[in-house]
């Protein structure tokens, strides 16, 4: 039976054939952060089809045979998440207390007292920090310093049925517009698609809390604690 170690077995072969090209390698040409790309190889648990497509792709390999090792490490049908999670269509009267600065209302108003770019930078802040509480109640650990370890946490928490089914696509959907604001000429957004990727950053923000209260974290560092500030410029997330 295949095991989540023949597969990353199976990587290492296919990186020794592509000529060992290294981790920071790696995570450049498949947009995933560098601990994602050493787990995945070194076996310490089964990476999701996406991180190892990717991972094919930059080796060159034949896609349809990756996808079969994957499925049979898995051990379980591969099925699709369902098409409408309950916590993307219910509403809301519980709304968690973030440890940030402002909150939903006062992030989409910012759109018109700053800018639509500005108001979605405030929204990723509250992603970020959820997934490094995330990380530290459920993993002991603090995500890398890319942008995209913070979408692998999330990634991370719903494969291990912290999150549910979801989080991860929204995390990444979030990532891309944050990033496209943080370019050298950014990218146009409308007031109207700014107040769509706010609401999906606080929802999965409060989907991270909720999961964090369930834990009990007597000595959260008070980076996790407390934000004066975007956390951003503290921990040197890029």
């Amino acid at each position: 039976m295949s095991t989540p170690a023949h597969f990353a077995s199976h990587l290492q072969l296919l990186l020794a054939r592509a000529g060992d090209p290294s981790v920071r390698q790696l995570a450049t040409k498949t947009g995933y952060g560098k601990s994602t790309i050493s787990d995945a190889l070194a076996g310490k648990r089964l990476p999701t089809w996406p991180v190892a497509e990717a991972l094919g792709a930059a080796f060159g390999a034949d896609v349809d045979d990756l996808r079969e090792r994957w499925a049979k490490a898995k051990g379980k049908p591969d099925t699709p998440a369902p098409a409408a999670p309950d916590w993307l269509t219910s509403v809301r009267t519980d709304i968690p207390d973030l440890v940030t600065n402002r909150g939903l209302a006062e992030v989409c108003a910012s759109i018109n007292t700053e800018s639509p770019q500005r108001a979605v930078q405030a929204s990723w802040d509250v992603v970020q920090t959820g997934a490094l509480q995330l990380s530290h109640a459920y993993y002991n650990a603090i995500p890398g310093s890319w942008s995209s370890d913070v979408v692998d946490t999330y990634g991370r928490a719903e494969e291990d049925g912290v999150l549910p089914p979801g989080a991860r696509a929204v995390a990444n959907a979030i990532h891309h517009h944050y990033v496209g604001t943080r370019m050298y000429t950014p990218e146009p957004l409308s007031a109207d698609e700014a107040v769509q990727i706010i609401v999906m950053a606080f929802r999965l923000a409060w989907q991270a809390k909720d999961a964090v209260d369930k834990k009990t974290i007597p000595d959260v560092p008070e980076v996790l604690r407390v934000a004066e500030g975007p956390l951003a410029e503290d921990i040197d997330f890029v």
